[in-house]
């Protein structure tokens, strides 16, 4: 059995949280929601990212946003 964490993403139609595995990151059986998950486990996310919700059958995918910045590291 392979490790991996749990990202808890609400459904966008009745609210249940549903599971998403991730197997990248540190992969320690940790759970997270979207609100406090690394980065690093989220981009996990793309192997996966659409859940069908247990409890009302909608179909959703999470998608991953990222707005990268460039600093100037000398002064």
């Amino acid at each position: 059995m392979g490790m991996f964490d749990r990202v808890m993403v609400p459904c966008p139609k009745c609210g249940t949280r549903e599971d998403f595995q991730s197997k990248s990151g540190p992969c320690e059986l940790k759970e997270y929601t979207l609100e406090d998950c690394p980065l690093n486990v989220l981009v996990g996310l793309f192997d996966h990212p659409s859940q069908k919700c247990k409890k009302c059958g909608n179909l959703f995918i999470v998608f991953l946003n990222i707005d990268p910045e460039v600093f100037n590291t000398t002064k």
